[in-house]
């Protein structure tokens, strides 16, 4: 646990350590044993422990009113020197096109994106007369109506809250005026990306039924792409299980609700992005004597960090680009507690 602690605490950027990757399927299979569960059990929550600046493991570190968070690490020389990645100029979109049946694994109430028209963009002159009106200009608009937790995006601090608090001690969010840790407290994310393909390093895309991914696995495939982790970087993690969305479910129809996968992760191609979530009757996995939920409450609540749910590694993973400059301007979205994006990769 010292190990995995010191992983987390000391690459000290944008949510940058990962516990354990677990993807929990709905197969009547025999779920593998763990040699490190019951110890992960008994450890004390990382939040248990008071941090260096304050009660908890970052608050106070950038000032009682910060809303940024470990986003503070990242200087204008390291963005400089992320910048000089650049050698081919080609761009990766990592977001997840958004469409009315993007994964929603956690529950049904997070429906697709549902666009609506204001205008068609119709000539209504064609209606009646049978042709267009040349003097008539066409336009349209719409409307979209989303849960801001679809689809490819962010987790900001106004997610995770205890104690009546979230990251360093701002109010909880509440039913109108949420301003705390919200979307439109992020700004901007840019600096170093890595991309961790564990999916590639253990031969097997993607990855199995129930396979945790440990510290070890991350740390093996990082020395056999040849990058180095470094303080500030933006860690995303690759799974393959993008693959498996638009797979049926047991009736023939598409599994909606992708019920078969889920991880613990910051940044990767995967939803729910948390351990045993939702939990698995046959399996229930603890860490720190949870059985769910603790990477959101230690990253987002302790540690300042973000997360990235559900998104687009393939690519990225295709060309082998290992290392880049990752860019996201997220909506500043006022109140946002969850906001979707399309983060950029440039090599």
């Amino acid at each position: 646990m010292k190990r995995l602690t010191s992983l987390l605490v000391g690459l000290g950027g944008l949510a940058l350590g990962v516990f354990c990757l677990s993807i929990a399927g709905t197969s009547a299979q025999q779920a593998p044993q763990y040699p490190l569960d019951d110890k992960l059990a008994r450890e004390p929550a990382p939040w248990t422990v008071p941090g260096k600046w304050g009660k908890r493991g970052n608050w106070g570190r950038w000032g009682e009113q910060d809303k940024r968070g470990m986003l503070n690490y990242i200087t204008p020389e390291m963005i400089v020197k992320a910048a000089s990645l650049v050698k081919t100029g080609k761009a990766y979109a990592l977001g997840e096109e958004l469409h009315g049946d993007v994964a929603r694994v956690v529950r049904p109430a997070r429906f697709g994106v549902q666009v609506i028209q204001e205008l068609d963009g119709y000539d209504r002159v064609a209606a009646t007369t049978g042709s267009f009106d040349p003097k008539r200009y066409q336009g349209a608009a719409s409307f979209t109506v989303m849960h801001n937790h679809t689809g490819s995006h962010l987790d900001t601090f106004a997610h995770i809250y205890r104690e009546n608090a979230l990251f360093n001690n701002m109010p909880p969010p509440k039913p109108a005026g949420t301003e705390h840790g919200d979307a439109a407290s992020v700004k901007f994310m840019v600096g170093r990306g890595v991309l961790l393909d564990v999916a590639k390093y253990k031969k097997s895309d993607p990855l199995p039924v129930d396979y945790w991914i440990t510290l070890e696995d991350l740390q093996n495939t990082a020395k056999a792409q040849n990058v180095e982790i470094r303080k500030g970087d933006i860690l995303l993690v690759r799974t393959g299980w993008r693959k498996t969305w638009d797979e049926p479910d047991a009736s023939g129809r598409l599994d909606a609700a992708h019920t078969k996968w889920h991880i613990v992760a910051v940044g990767s191609d995967n939803a729910a992005l948390e351990w045993g979530f939702p939990p698995d009757p046959k399996y229930q996995r603890k860490a720190f004597g949870y059985l769910a939920l603790p990477i959101h409450t230690d990253f987002l609540w302790n540690r300042g960090a973000y997360i990235m749910e559900i998104l687009n590694l393939d690519e990225l993973a295709k060309d082998q680009a290992y290392e880049f400059l990752f860019v996201l301007g997220p909506l500043l979205l006022r109140g946002g507690i969850g906001v979707p994006i399309n983060p950029i990769a440039i090599r």
